[in-house]
């Protein structure tokens, strides 16, 4: 009789109790309709935060841009670090969430899984590959793997010095790697976004986020994969942990890399489109569906809701339930 699988209760903690639903048979919780716990309405007696899911997608990304803005004028100092990058989401996030700034605490003992574009099935020739179960690393593990990763950018002096080939070269596999980790339990693309940028800026280089505009608002761009260069750094990060390879992304970073402009004293550059969930955080309408763009979706250049029913999974994964992914079930 094979042991039954469980869930993380600390991946359950994250939402506010009154939203959890459990099934009345095996008693395992419902995160369907779960709502996050955050800070906003706590002053109007919400003892866990405002439990509108929608709402609360949208305060935090009109906050996280607010706060995205104050980096470019005043960048935390540190020393690109696992402990620098968590200053960074704490003060991204610090408007609606607990935890902001804190490592991820679940899935504790196995590996947090969420849906992405298969890639290397595309990259075989599939046109419209479903949708697949892609892995991070266990919370348990985050300290140790991030620390000796980031470590890599200190022992190249903070990647200062190198030219631009070398340079996209470093940034691509640090980025891939951190990504893999996923030291937060929300948040993390724009912390990478507003991290590397000011990595880039010491080291003389400027990531240039308008480049990450989709097809529609950048006329003219184009990924022989996926439509845009917004996809394509998508879709780079999960080519790297189906297959190790990061051909995808460093195309997309090589694209969106160019050397420090001259600047007038005390112009502030923008911040342009930071991508997270697989959107634009700017159209906050987009941002509140709160998931990424079904594959269809990315191959056609247009927004939706993933439609996961009737994808198969591999046969290495078993989704649990219906849940989504990134459920914190065991798999």
């Amino acid at each position: 009789m094979s042991k039954p699988r469980g869930f993380s209760q600390e991946w359950v903690d994250y939402f506010i109790p009154e939203t959890v639903s459990y099934d009345p048979q095996t008693g395992w919780p419902n995160l369907d309709d779960a709502v996050m716990r955050n800070l906003i309405a706590v002053d109007l007696g919400f003892e866990h935060g405002l439990p509108d899911q929608t709402i609360v997608d949208r305060l935090e990304v009109a906050s996280s841009i607010k706060r995205l803005h104050e980096l470019e004028r005043d960048p935390i100092p540190g020393n690109y670090d696992l402990a620098h990058m968590q200053r960074i989401h704490h003060h991204l996030f610090q408007d609606v969430y607990p935890w902001a700034g804190e490592i991820r605490t679940a899935p504790r003992d196995w590996p947090m899984t969420k849906l992405g574009p298969n890639v290397k099935a595309h990259l075989a020739g599939e046109p419209n590959p479903p949708e697949v179960p892609h892995s991070y690393f266990a919370a348990k593990e985050i300290v140790p793997i991030a620390g000796r990763e980031l470590d890599r950018i200190a022992a190249k002096d903070n990647l200062r010095g190198l030219d631009r080939d070398q340079f996209v070269d470093e940034l691509t596999t640090v980025w891939a790697r951190v990504n893999y980790v996923h030291p937060f339990r929300e948040g993390n693309t724009r912390t990478q976004f507003a991290f590397f940028r000011q990595l880039a800026a010491e080291a003389g280089y400027e990531l240039d986020t308008e480049r990450f505009r989709d097809a529609v608002s950048a006329p003219g761009a184009d990924n022989a994969v996926a439509g845009d260069l917004r996809t394509k750094f998508i879709w780079g990060r999960f080519q790297f942990q189906q297959t190790g390879e990061t051909t995808l992304l460093r195309e997309a970073l090589d694209e969106g890399i160019r050397p420090t402009p001259e600047a007038d004293a005390g112009d502030d550059l923008p911040v342009g489109p930071i991508i997270e969930r697989g959107y634009d955080v700017s159209a906050l309408s987009a941002a509140a569906a709160g998931h990424p763009r079904s594959t269809g979706a990315m191959l056609a250049g247009y927004n939706e809701a993933p439609h996961v029913a009737g994808h198969p999974a591999p046969a290495d994964v078993e989704l649990a339930h219906g849940h989504t992914a990134d459920s914190g079930y065991e798999r």
